[in-house]
């Protein structure tokens, strides 16, 4: 049943704009009132329209995200770390999607100076240099996810790409002992899919194991790059023993096409991911992945931002937090177990 602000002030007998001030925490309230209205309120399921509380705090309770894509596993995921928490504190989410320079920086352009927003969640995996000075002159408050360690000056949660990569390619050679390891990258200029790129590098160097650029092919994070991808690394008369698919979309591509030419996952070759979506874990042999805490990168980003709204001292000071990822094993990579273990660091 949807109900107004005019019937919830007659079923508390109170004035509409002492409703107003009980649900947004302004002015004089008597406890008692305040408590009435707040259970009205939540009976039916009673939120003040953002705008609406703009008007009169000069807020509009609406935060901004905007990510590279929406119709991914991965960013959805992220979303819905935001929006639950962005519920649970009586918040509105606002979401945009960008995939090319004009459009990232002409979307935070018009967020930044429209009012529309108290503050702006913001994932932008290239062109990050350039958007950073955009954000260190915002006049509101700024979130970044998923940046390089040279941008200093602005708030960031990140997911520690680099020892999630390390951390698999080490189990590959550690626990079964290969060698010609293959890697379908990320898109090229991405931050998430250059980290991933250097733990692989850096992990074969550990074991002093050659890195052999034939066996690095260019992929863009899709299940269809990881399809070609495959076929590319496996048409090669040195064939890779393992298959480091720099995140899980690439990896349900590589099972896809070798499914198609009757190759088994593991026994011909092994197979591991990066991300943990739900669909690594509907894989048949279970993928070998890294878990990425998706939903708390998302929670955490929101929350903080809260605080900088809140408080003008947070809001003019760096800071930046990494989110640890955890080793999900499955039997993709040759492991025997028969249920998936994990392993976090």
């Amino acid at each position: 049943m949807k109900i107004n602000i005019n019937e919830i002030a007659k079923k508390a007998g109170v004035s509409i704009a002492t409703v107003s001030r009980a649900l947004n925490s302004s002015g004089s309230v008597k406890p008692e009132t305040r408590r009435r209205i707040q259970e009205l309120a939540r009976e039916y399921h009673y939120r003040p329209h953002p705008f609406a509380r703009g008007l009169s705090k000069r807020k509009t309770d609406t935060i901004g995200v905007i990510l590279p894509e929406l119709n991914d596993e991965f960013f959805m995921d992220i979303i819905h770390g935001v929006d639950e928490e962005a519920y649970r504190a009586n918040k509105y989410v606002m979401i945009s999607s960008s995939h090319s320079r004009r459009d990232i920086i002409e979307t935070l352009v018009e967020f930044m100076g429209s009012g529309r927003v108290d503050g702006m969640i913001l994932m932008v995996p290239q062109l990050q240099n350039e958007v950073a000075e955009l954000i260190r002159n915002s006049k509101r408050p700024v979130v970044l996810m998923n940046i390089s360690r040279n941008i200093e000056n602005v708030v960031s949660f990140n997911i520690d790409n680099y020892q999630g990569a390390f951390t698999i390619v080490e189990h590959l050679i550690q626990k079964h002992g290969y060698k010609n390891i293959g890697m379908i990258l990320g898109p090229e200029g991405n931050w998430d899919a250059a980290e991933r790129y250097r733990g692989f590098r850096d992990a074969l160097a550990q074991y002093s194991i050659p890195l052999k650029e034939n066996l690095i092919v260019q992929g863009s994070f899709t299940a269809q790059s990881g399809y070609y991808g495959f076929g590319r690394l496996m048409s090669q008369k040195e064939k890779p023993e393992a298959i480091f698919a720099a995140n899980d979309m690439m990896a349900v591509g590589i099972y896809q096409a070798a499914r198609e030419v009757n190759l088994s996952i593991p026994h011909d070759v092994a197979v591991v991911g990066f991300d943990d979506i739900y669909l690594s874990k509907l894989l048949t042999p279970r993928l070998t992945t890294m878990h990425v805490p998706i939903f708390e990168l998302g929670s955490k980003a929101i929350r903080y931002l809260f605080k900088m709204i809140e408080d003008p001292e947070t809001f003019k000071k760096p800071y930046r937090e990494d989110l640890t990822t955890g080793l999900m094993i499955g039997r993709s990579c040759g492991c025997d177990n028969n249920n998936s273990q994990h392993n976090f660091f």
